[in-house]
Formats: C-alpha cells, sequence, structure tokens
C-alpha cells in the first residue's frame, strides 16, 4: 500500500521539552504539549502514514543522516534540501506566510541572532526534545531553541607554511606582512562570522587591552569608535573577503592564505589532505562559540516522522544513533553529555567568546552599516 499524504496538521506538536530546561508548561510554545510521550516504535508506526519528509539544512552532513534513517526505518523517505541560513530562513519564512507546508525539519545555525528573532521568537519553528533525550543534554542545549551541536567560528592558519601558529596575539593580523593572506567569509553573508565579529564588539575593552600588551602602548580610538571596529577596520585592509567557509578552507590548501576565519566542522577536511590547523590559544580570543539548532516546522504536515527524525539526529536515547554519528567529528564538539566531542580539545580549553545573541539582534542596523563600510572600501582598494 502506497502511503498517504497528511495535511491536517493544525500546530498540534506533542514537542517534549527537556526537564530542568527552566520553562513551565504555561511559557511553552501553545503547541507544546509535555503530558505526550511518543515512543520511537509509535512514531515509526504513524509516520507510515505520512509524505516525504523535508529537511532544510545548511549542513550537507544531513544526508548521512537520512541515509541511515532510511535503513532503520523501511518505508519513511527523506528529501534534503541544502540551503545556506540566510536562504533557509527565507524560505522557511515565506513558505509559512504563504500558507505552504514545505517543510518539517529545519537545521540551522543560530548564531546571528536571525534564526531566534524571525523563526524562534515567532514560533515559525518549534522545539521538540523527548524526556529520555533530554536528560542527556548539557545545560543550555535545550529549551526555545533545540541545540544539537556546538561549533566555533575559529582563527586557522596554513600548516603547510608553519610548524605551529606563527601568532599569539590577534592584533597581528593587523600587520602589512600579511595583506592578502588572511581569508574570511563577508560577515553580511555568513552567519558564524557575522556572530565572531558581533562578539569582537562586545568584547572591545579586551581588544584593547590585548593591543596595549602587543604593542606597549594604549590603542588611540577616534571618537564614535570602539576598539573592535578599530581592529576590524585595520584588519580588513589586509583580508580577502569570501562567500563562505569552503572558500577559506580553498584558499589554505592551495597556499593562497597563511590565516583563515571560518566555521571550525570545516577542520573535518584535513582528513582529505587539507592544510590547515585550528589555533586555540590567541590573546584575548581566537574565535567565538557557535551552534545549530534542529527545530520542527511548525506547518510540518509530516509530524510523526520529523519528531522521528530528530531522535535520530539527537542520537536516540542512549546516544548511539547512527543520526548523530556524521555530526561528530574533527571542529564540532557534542550536546549530549553522554556523546564524546568529536574535536580533541574541549571547548573549556579553547579562547572562545560568546556571543550575546540579544544584542547581536538589537545591534544589527549598526553593524550592517558598520561592516557595509568595510566591505565598500575594501572592493575599492582592490
Amino acid at each position: 500500500m502506497g502511503r498517504i499524504p497528511k495535511r491536517a496538521f493544525a500546530l498540534a506538536v506533542s514537542a517534549i521539552l527537556c526537564l530542568g530546561c527552566g520553562k513551565t508548561e504555561d511559557s511553552l510554545p501553545a503547541a507544546a504539549d509535555a503530558s505526550v510521550y511518543e515512543s520511537p516504535e509509535e512514531l515509526y508506526d504513524k509516520a507510515l502514514s505520512e509524505d516525504v519528509l523535508i529537511v532544510y539544512t545548511v549542513s550537507t552532513r544531513a544526508v548521512d543522516a537520512k541515509d541511515s534513517f532510511e535503513k532503520a526505518y523501511p518505508g519513511l523517505t527523506v528529501e534534503i534540501r541544502d540551503l545556506r541560513s540566510p536562504n533557509l530562513i527565507d524560505a522557511v519564512e515565506e513558505d509559512h506566510e504563504k500558507g505552504l507546508a514545505n517543510c518539517d525539519v529545519v537545521i540551522c545555525n543560530d548564531n546571528s541572532g536571525d534564526f531566534k528573532s524571525r523563526l524562534v521568537d515567532t514560533g515559525i519553528v518549534l522545539p521538540y526534545m523527548p524526556q529520555d533525550i533530554g536528560a542527556h543534554m548539557k545545560e543550555g542545549m535545550a529549551g526555545e531553541m533545540i541545540t544539537f551541536l556546538s561549533e566555533a567560528e575559529l582563527l586557522l592558519y596554513n600548516s603547510a607554511r608553519y610548524d605551529s601558529c606563527p601568532i599569539d596575539n590577534i592584533w597581528a593580523l593587523t600587520e602589512q606582512k600579511y595583506r592578502g593572506t588572511i581569508y574570511m567569509p563577508n560577515p553580511l553573508r555568513s552567519f558564524s562570522t557575522y556572530a565572531f565579529c558581533g562578539a569582537c564588539m562586545q568584547h572591545a575593552e579586551e581588544l584593547a587591552a590585548a593591543y596595549e600588551k602587543y604593542c606597549g602602548s594604549p590603542l588611540e580610538i577616534p571618537e564614535g569608535m570602539n576598539a573592535a571596529e578599530v581592529f576590524w577596520s585595520r584588519a580588513s585592509e589586509n583580508i580577502v573577503f569570501t562567500n563562505s567557509s569552503d572558500e577559506v578552507v580553498e584558499a589554505l590548501g592551495s597556499g593562497a592564505a597563511d590565516f583563515g576565519i571560518g566555521v571550525s566542522s570545516k577542520l573535518r577536511l584535513k582528513d582529505l589532505g587539507y592544510d590547515m590547523e585550528a589555533v586555540y590559544r590567541l590573546e584575548p580570543f581566537c574565535g567565538c562559540r557557535t551552534s545549530v539548532a534542529v527545530m520542527l516546522a511548525a506547518d510540518s504536515p509530516n509530524v510523526n516522522s520529523a519528531r522521528l527524525f530528530v531522535r535520530w539526529l539527537l542520537g536516540e536515547a542512549d546516544g548511539k544513533g547512527e543520526g548523530y554519528k556524521p555530526f561528530c567529528t574533527a571542529g564540532t564538539w557534542s550536546a549530549r553529555e553522554d556523546v564524546a566531542d568529536g574535536n580533541p580539545v574541549p571547548l573549556s580549553e579553547i579562547d572562545l567568546i560568546e556571543p550575546d545573541q540579544e544584542k547581536l539582534i538589537s545591534d544589527r542596523e549598526h553593524m550592517e552599516a558598520f561592516w557595509s563600510g568595510i566591505l565598500r572600501q575594501n572592493n575599492q582598494e582592490k
């Protein structure tokens, strides 16, 4: 018998949010119902009468999760639609505004504040966290937004050219000798890079102190600016801006770059022969923590399949499910207490800053104006 599509989903998401996430049932999204528990077997039985599961994702590793999911649950089909974060948010928002049930599960960077303000706060996407998995999640990973993987926007260096990182202070990136050899995604195109640049603004005093340590004299800050803006204004003269971290990695691999700033999960490409290493210790910091969220689309027509797939991505109750394994690679850190990090160096031993997402949202107009000016100047100099 063929599977019959269901289109009668009216926000009845039986989301099981983890215990101890600091929310009461009264404060949960209207669609959440913490009184319902459905086992994988029950979800699978219901999912067999649903249509193809559509996943909007920013990670190509979701394809590996799809393959193992379809083997584990014969009769279910997953379609992966790979999109860049800004395009993904636009697509989910547009689908919702038009009343189109085109998406079931969303995997997206939640770094710049766009995902939260446009999809989470508006209820266009909803959290789903079964209690048997939520009990194993690290603090802060499960709440109004489900973070299933931690990453970082990190400084990388060319390991074919350098045996170890040649700098110990971030202000060295402003030196004339590195002009044209630092590659970084355009922060207005990359959410992870935007988060790092925004977090720098929130840690301007640390940058000023690092400058004095590096140069031996206080930083002269023009009126109306802060130390972070001075740093990026100077560093941008040396930076080649790209569209993505993939292009940063290619520049490191080809020898065009001395340094790159990009998402840490690209470190897995070292296994393919790319010559790069991460910088873990740097004055005053070498990057910022970022993360990837997995959520249900509120308009999902295939809610049982969607819940089952989210369970699969999170590694199932025991953390050993095949769906989580493609994501536990070099440059990533597990969101679960019972699953080892993919990266050999723990987050606690890395000089990272944490972006304030609410501040990123409130500062957006200023950030866009600042970086538009930086990028315009960069293009003119070329």
